[in-house]
């Protein structure tokens, strides 16, 4: 029995997944930086971010829903300006799909997406009646809605995957939400997630792991099944220099031509940071799985029971040979 334990303990404290946490330090440069990237994005003019350096596209959702959670830490002020600038057209924001994130209920399963047109300066629509010489050029703002007709499979793709996951979590429906985990298990190939997109998406996704996709499972290790995986360090990995994640990387894990963007980089950020949040222990050992925690319990209840028949045993015999 203690060779067993001994070798099952071993075995799971050699893994990649739990070995190599990263440390606090470089995870709080990590996330500053990326803090930075977002902050970088901003025009204040409009109160938005953009989605990526050279664009002059703004999202509502997902980009700005979720930049505005990622940053409410390292620059509240920003992020306060962004909540209001998305209440000045679209109410929450909310997209049915990317809230899920934040902790609110979304509908399941969810919608194919539609894309709403909140302003266009070139046509005349202004945001907040900002023209486009305040705005620094000509720009658009976009309102991206999963409530099309048709709705997306499940276990198909990570992503949707994930926030079906959450979401079940959210309706207390262990069943479902350790299902959805389950589907996500056999995605992950220990690079990234295989999903339909991968093996027959388009020209930019398939081949392309999506480095969304894997902070998205990191967060959901954290959140359903109370799991670390520490693929921070790979994540990290795709971090650029100027703090921006890039969008996908290939098997030996280059950047594969993607770009950094606002999306990819909240994401990540959400990801890491409720990941510095939930767990405070430095070593590895505190953040195995609470099924090993169960197993070596039930083991030391077993060994305490022997113990206490063999020693009332004992105590029977010497009294029968008194």
């Amino acid at each position: 029995m203690l060779l067993f334990s001994a070798t099952l303990a071993g075995s799971i404290l050699s893994t990649p997944a739990v070995a190599q946490p990263v440390s606090s330090s470089l995870l709080n440069q990590k996330m500053q930086a990326a803090c930075s990237f977002l902050k970088s994005l901003y025009n204040p003019s409009l109160g938005l971010v953009r989605s990526t350096p050279s664009s002059n596209i703004y999202y509502i959702a997902s980009e700005n829903l979720l930049v505005e959670r990622a940053i409410s830490s390292c620059e509240p002020a920003i992020s306060q300006a962004i909540n209001q600038s998305i209440s000045s057209c679209c109410d929450s924001g909310y997209d049915r799909k990317h809230e899920a994130l934040l902790g609110v209920r979304i509908h399941v399963p969810i919608n194919n997406s539609a894309v709403y047109t909140v302003a266009n300066s070139t046509s005349g629509r202004l945001f907040r009646g900002i023209p486009p010489f305040t705005a620094g050029g000509q720009y658009a703002v976009l309102w991206e809605v999963d409530n099309a007709t048709g709705t997306l499979p499940d276990c198909t793709y990570a992503d949707v995957t994930v926030y079906t996951a959450l979401e079940l979590r959210l309706e207390v429906n262990t069943t479902g939400s350790q299902r959805e985990m389950e589907c996500l298990t056999t995605m992950f190939d220990g690079r990234g997630l295989v999903d339909e997109a991968y093996k027959a998406g388009s020209a930019s996704e398939h081949g392309i792991y999506q480095t969304y996709k894997l902070a998205l499972y990191i967060y959901a290790l954290q959140k359903i099944s109370g799991t670390y995986f520490y693929g921070e360090e790979n994540l990290f990995r795709l971090q650029g220099p100027d703090g921006g994640f890039h969008t996908g990387y290939d098997q030996i894990g280059t950047y594969a031509g993607t770009q950094e963007n606002a999306e990819t980089t909240s994401i990540a950020l959400i990801a890491v940071s409720n990941l510095s949040a939930t767990n405070p222990f430095p070593f590895p050992l505190f953040s195995i799985p609470s099924w090993v925690v169960y197993f070596f319990a039930a083991w030391a209840v077993i060994g305490v029971g022997i113990v206490v028949i063999v020693l009332v045993l004992e105590r029977k015999k010497r009294k029968q040979s008194f």
